[in-house]
């Protein structure tokens, strides 16, 4: 009878225990289904040399409630969900999480923040239930503001032409010449000058032209009566050569290997299609030039003209600078890029934008 008591007795015990194991208290217990709430107010809140600081509310083991055991927080360059939280890259050596409602804030480091960011995260907890991905929250780096520069560009190559003879020019000489001489020795005879600027050299690629400026500075003339002078856009290449006419210059000199003239591109190998140089019909801009002094051409066209020339480099050509033709003693004697007097030589100056 007493070894009967006994065994009961430890079969009651043996029962105690095992039940005693599949007690609520396990951190492993199954039946702990509910996962973190997630996370909807992650945010990045400053950021500093490949660095970012993001900022959340805490979420709870159970919902909001209580305290999860760990966050997992990832980056990528693109926008993060639950479709592709996996596979982005995993930020080491999260914070431990805080009780459910506290702001809590993190900085990650080994970011590269001239690149846009993303970030996500999700707590778990210690049944190992994972919340649901959070928000994406976003970090682009500062877009500097458009500048608004300008830039003094002188000529690269300029040349005059002789209407009297393919074969003079004046491509090193310190003077321009344009509209129409005396008519001294079976004149009346034209010049025509050449300019061409480096704009792509000269404006970074993509700059937006607002407007430009050709200031161009008048040293003889046979009077101060207004005379309409004219800018087209060149549409073939041209060459400056060595020759130099000296001063006055007015009547040209022998042209040189590559010299533009009123018949050759480069002399003596490749001629105009139209004698006195292949250019645009209509004017890019036109002034009234007088008495001695500096004239500037302003005017859309212009601008135009130079934007197509950044653009398009292999494009530029330059203008062609065309005088009074229809009456004699309408010429201009302009400063070339060669003038002695450096204040006096010819310059572009370009506005413009640049885009970032």
């Amino acid at each position: 009878m007493q070894l009967k008591h006994l065994r009961n007795g430890l079969s009651l015990a043996l029962v105690s225990v095992l039940a005693s194991c599949g007690s609520s208290n396990n951190p492993t217990n199954p039946g702990d289904t509910t996962a973190p709430a997630r996370v909807t107010d992650l945010a990045v809140i400053s950021a500093g040399d490949q660095s970012v600081t993001l900022q959340w509310t805490a979420p709870g083991d159970d919902g909001h409630t209580g305290t999860a055991k760990k966050y997992d927080i990832r980056w990528s360059l693109n926008a993060i969900d639950g479709t592709n939280f996996g596979s982005a890259t995993v930020v080491a050596s999260p914070p431990p999480p805080s009780p459910a409602g506290t702001v809590e804030q993190f900085t990650v480091t080994g970011v590269d923040t001239t690149l846009t960011l993303h970030f996500a995260l999700r707590a778990i907890d210690e049944a190992g239930n994972k919340a649901s991905v959070s928000n994406d929250a976003l970090w682009m780096p500062a877009v500097p503001p458009p500048m608004h520069l300008t830039k003094n560009i002188p000529p690269f190559k300029d040349n005059s032409m002789y209407s009297e003879s393919d074969t003079l020019s004046n491509g090193s000489g310190e003077y321009l010449f344009t509209g129409q001489n005396a008519g001294n020795n079976g004149g009346p005879y034209n010049r025509r000058a050449l300019l061409a600027f480096a704009i792509s050299d000269s404006i970074p690629a993509g700059a937006v032209i607002d407007s430009v400026e050709l200031t161009l500075h008048v040293s003889k003339t046979p009077s101060g009566v207004l005379r309409t002078i004219s800018l087209h856009r060149v549409t073939a290449d041209w060459g400056e050569g060595a020759s130099n006419a000296g001063n006055p210059g007015g009547t040209g000199t022998g042209a040189r290997t590559n010299d533009a003239t009123w018949g050759y591109r480069f002399f003596p190998a490749t001629t105009w299609t139209t004698a006195g140089g292949d250019f645009d019909a209509g004017a890019s801009a036109q002034l009234q030039v007088g008495a001695f002094g500096f004239y500037t051409w302003k005017a859309a066209a212009m601008q135009a003209d130079v934007q197509a020339w950044l653009d398009t480099p292999a494009a530029n050509f330059g203008w062609i600078v065309i005088g009074d033709e229809t009456q004699s003693r309408t010429a201009r004697r302009f400063d070339s890029r060669e003038n002695v007097v450096p204040a006096n030589r010819p310059v572009l100056k370009v506005y413009y934008t640049t885009i970032p």
